[in-house]
């Protein structure tokens, strides 16, 4: 166990970089170390890491541990160049996420970043119907010696999704001895807190060995009651006409009922004893609202407006809450001098309780798109009301239609139960009849992802259209009725509603993805081929093949287009591949004048699939003019081949912050989006009922391969002078064609309708209901853009003797350069330095982030003190409303992290965000903020562990 531990350290240090000073003290210092030969990560041959072309930062598994969370992905989102798909450190919000925790690799998406485990691929977990990316949860985090994060592609290496870079999770093999874990965090604020226990055993002989692991990981649910900065859903502000600010607030689907055509809502007026209330539609300069003196109004005034974070009952989850459950297994036994079987086995269980608001009936709900129908002869209708409305429809009106949201019927709550397994077996030896130093190894994986969602209190739309007309529900025996046969349910809110109105408009949507994976595959490598004046030349190659295959169930309800909630199609489908690669290491120059080193590499893979075939091929060097001074390069292609559910996801709907053109403040600031909404007969005073625009999404089989061009250059300082520097500075530049992905929804409606007589391409995929709502929006995954990254990453590791111990310290530093995305049709937009929300398309791109961490270890005691920045960032103009909040201000987050050993005893704690620093306002409707910062505020955690 002490031999891998210094060899970890060792690796880390020949590698020039590290992820956070947290580890033992005088890791870094410049010692003597006898490195044995290894793989590691973005190489198949075995080597001196010292050696080795590419960037690489390391985490060990004593770093994890002392994160509060005891979560992989918040310690690696300490690295600039990382950060989790939603942006933020476990801190997802409800709209995106299911408890699980997905890496990405200098903003190229989860799906771009290959996960291995001990150098093989890692079965991926479903992240929703169309999406596939592995959970870092899928290991017990404490059988993790190190991960190793390569920000580099590695396509020609790896094969598909190695297009950002590589995370390759590096287990215990051979551990020996007997571990406990546990640990609790709590947030100052409410919600939010964390429970771990951990288990880990294993046990060594002459002949092979075995370890053992589990984990248990529980996170509570955190309300968006339960920070001040949540708690009322804010869309923007801007000017009132009267020299103060109008605030948008809510949404416009109140539980009352509204009816557009007569501008009124169902909510007795106290002044004139009416049941119903007008409200302005515009009524001042430049935006909806009402009186405009200045005060907090909006598209309804307030009163009107619905608050989903009501303090008076459950609101909606702001982080997810989460129950893991891991276990995992290793074990290798010798069957012949030289040789050895081994397998490893991973499971996890990963449950959790979601909250939603009630559902709203806005006119774009499944199949049905009109809002809700309501004839007049419905005996529950108020008489007062009924005369206004038929003023404004005429007296030939039968029917009038109104927004409807449940409160009464109670909130949606959502179950996830999520199931993923791997098992690996495989042989590994020395080949000695073609030569000492080859080698071979073969294996084969199976896994599989299962994913159980259900749904309560999803409306059935059908069933709420039936209970509203007395014609329909006389038909339908279930259809609750009252004494006289008249139908029961009132939908404007002058009753409270039974059991029985309950179960006929509501009903529990089941929804089941499933998601499988074999992969074999063989390699022989050697790092003496030939045996060259610099050195042995290395050689790696190898032979895959992998199915993949995933379905899509959901229940009949949602299938059939009646729910109120996200329709979705029932659809399954597969692939498979061969791949072939081979890779070499050529030393050049060795020891030589101003070439300490000089050596190439360069690998190509061949990958044949079903429908297409793609060639990867990687070329790189290093140079060392100096022992302290070496300088790399590398450029390489990729490719990302769509996933099982890209490709077979069927069409499901989904909402999303989409602020509509046809709103009257945008009509009357652009007279070509006027004359563009008037042509498709949406009036000038038209308001958008909700904040979000359903969207038809899915998979896509006509979807072809992301390709993907890399480079990058850099070097490395190890000068022997005070502080033991260790300084890394790579340049990236990444350049993906073909980029799969769903279209912007702001840019497709907003170009539409900013291009005269709506002969923009995206119109097309747009339609309008007779009261101008939208209720066709198709967004399906395409091959839609050319994705541009570049920037830099610096890496900075220090060490000194201070006194009775040793101090360390790092410093990581990504700067963005460029981010941008160019659609087919030639739309161009830069993202770094934006900001965006939790249901906008992306979290955010600062063009600054970094990570400063100091650590004092002397005897038994070690503290770390960590400085975490993000820059300051403009907010984007994909957010709707905003004249005045246009830019983030930069975050300051400062941790604490202190452990004390005693005999076997290691007890450990934490604070995170010490100075309680809260997230900067994005307005948005939903978080008031990005997911990329903090949502807990300050977090305290406590640790022990035994060892023995």
């Amino acid at each position: 166990m002490i031999k891998k531990n210094r060899l970890s350290v060792a690796v880390s240090a020949a590698l020039g970089l590290a992820s956070l000073s947290l580890s033992s003290p005088g890791a870094f210092a410049q010692e003597e170390t006898m490195l044995e030969e290894v793989v590691v990560t973005g190489s198949r041959i075995t080597r001196n890491p010292e050696s080795y072309l590419g960037g690489m930062s390391i985490t060990s598994g004593e770093q994890i541990e002392q994160i509060g969370t005891y979560s992989v992905l918040d310690t690696l989102a300490r690295l600039p160049s990382v950060t989790s798909s939603g942006g933020g450190t476990n801190r997802n919000n409800s709209n995106g996420g299911r408890g699980a925790n997905f890496v990405e690799i200098h903003n190229l998406a989860a799906e771009r970043t290959l996960v291995l485990m001990d150098g093989r691929r890692v079965v991926s977990t479903i992240r929703d119907s169309t999406g596939l990316a592995v959970d870092l949860q899928s290991f017990p985090s404490n059988m993790i010696d190190r991960v190793e994060v390569l920000a580099d592609g590695a396509s020609a290496i790896y094969g598909s999704d190695a297009v950002a870079g590589v995370v390759n999770v590096v287990m215990k093999n051979g551990f020996e001895g007997f571990e406990f874990t546990g640990g609790y965090g709590q947030p100052q604020d409410d919600g939010g807190e964390t429970q771990n226990v951990g288990f880990l055993f294993g046990a060594q002989g002459a002949r092979g060995g075995f370890t053992v692991g589990f984990t248990y990981n529980d996170t509570e649910n955190v309300d968006f009651l339960d920070r001040s900065w949540s708690r009322v859903p804010i869309l923007g502000e801007a000017d009132d006409g009267e020299g103060g600010r109008l605030t948008l607030i809510g949404s416009g689907i109140p539980p009352e009922g509204r009816v557009p055509d007569a501008g009124i809502i169902f909510k007795d007026d106290p002044a004139t004893g009416a049941s119903y209330q007008p409200y302005d539609t515009f009524g001042f300069s430049g935006l909806n609202g009402s009186a405009g003196d200045g005060s907090v109004q909006s598209i309804l005034d307030t009163g009107h407006r619905f608050n989903y974070n009501d303090p008076g009952r459950k609101g909606v989850s702001l982080v997810n809450p989460a129950t893991v459950y891991n276990f995992g297994t290793i074990g290798e036994v010798e069957i012949a001098d030289g040789w050895s079987a081994y397998t490893n086995l991973i499971a996890q269980h990963r449950e959790g309780t979601l909250y939603f608001t009630p559902l709203p009936v806005s006119g774009a709900a499944g199949r049905f798109t009109d809002l809700l129908k309501v004839p007049f002869d419905n005996p529950n209708l108020p008489t007062d009301a009924a005369a206004v409305i038929r003023e404004a429809l005429g007296p030939d009106a039968e029917t009038f239609q109104m927004s409807y949201r449940g409160l009464d019927l109670g909130n949606r709550t959502f179950e996830y139960d999520t199931d993923t397994y791997q098992a690996t077996v495989g042989f590994r030896g020395d080949l000695d009849f073609i030569g000492s130093d080859w080698s071979f190894d073969s294996w084969a994986t199976w896994g599989q992802s299962r994913l159980t969602e259900v749904t309560f209190g999803q409306l059935n739309v059908a069933n709420l259209q039936a209970a509203v007309d007395p014609a329909q529900c006389a038909l339908i025996s279930s259809c609750p009725k009252k004494a006289n046969g008249d139908p029961l349910f009132d939908p404007f809110g002058r009753s409270p509603k039974t059991q029985e109105e309950i179960d006929f408009i509501t009903f529990e949507d089941h929804e089941k993805t499933e998601y499988e994976m074999w992969h074999v595959a063989a390699s022989l490598a050697t790092s003496d081929l030939i045996e060259l004046p610099a050195g042995g030349m290395g050689f790696a190659a190898g032979l895959e093949w992998r199915d993949e295959s995933g379905s899509v169930t959901p229940s009949g309800i949602v299938g059939n287009g009646d729910s109120g909630g996200n329709f979705a199609e029932p659809t399954s489908g597969g692939y498979n591949l061969w791949e072939i690669y081979a890779e070499v290491d050529i030393p050049i120059l060795s020891g030589a004048p101003f070439a300490e080193e000089l050596g190439i590499e360069a690998a190509v893979r061949y990958s044949d699939y079903d429908d297409y075939d793609e060639t990867t091929w990687k070329l790189g060097g290093r140079w060392a003019p100096a022992e302290w001074l070496t300088f790399r390069a590398q450029a390489s292609t990729g490719f990302r081949a769509p996933n099982v559910l890209e490709l077979f996801g069927g069409t499901a709907d989904a909402f999303t912050g989409v602020t509509d053109p046809c709103n009257a403040v945008n009509q009357a600031a652009n007279p070509t989006v006027a004359a563009n909404c008037a042509s498709q007969g949406v009036p000038a005073d038209y308001i958008q009922p909700a904040a979000q625009l359903k969207l038809s999404q899915g998979g896509n089989p006509e979807l072809e391969p992301e390709t993907s061009d890399n480079f990058s250059v850099g070097l490395v300082l190890t000068p022997e002078i005070w502080g033991n520097p260790r300084i890394a500075i790579d340049y990236y530049d990444v350049e993906i064609d073909g980029a799969i992905g769903t279209p912007v929804a702001s840019n497709v409606i907003n170009t539409c309708y900013e291009t005269a007589g709506l002969a923009a391409p995206e119109c097309d995929r747009i339609g309008r209901g007779p009261n101008g709502d939208v209720i066709r929006f198709d967004l399906l995954l395409e091959n839609l853009a050319t994705i541009e990254t570049s920037g830099v990453d610096v890496n900075m590791t220090f060490s000194w003797d201070a006194g009775p111990g040793v101090l360390t310290a790092d410093w990581l530093v990504n700067w963005l350069d460029e981010y941008t995305e160019t659609t087919d049709t030639g739309f161009k937009e830069e993202f770094a330095g934006e900001v965006a929300c939790d249901v906008c398309s992306f979290a955010g791109y600062p063009e600054i982030k970094s990570t400063l961490s100091a650590t004092y270890a002397m005897n038994a005691w070690t503290g770390t003190l960590a400085w975490r920045y993000i820059d300051e960032m403009d907010i984007s103009d994909e957010i709707g409303f905003d004249e005045f909040n246009k830019t983030a201000d930069a975050v300051n987050y400062f941790d604490f992290y202190g452990s004390y050993n005693w005999d076997n005893w290691t007890f450990s704690v934490g604070v995170e965000n010490l100075t309680d620093e809260e997230p900067p306002f994005v307005p948005a409707i939903s978080a008031n903020t990005s997911p990329i910062y903090d949502y807990l505020g300050r977090f305290y955690s406590a640790r022990i562990k035994f060892a023995m």
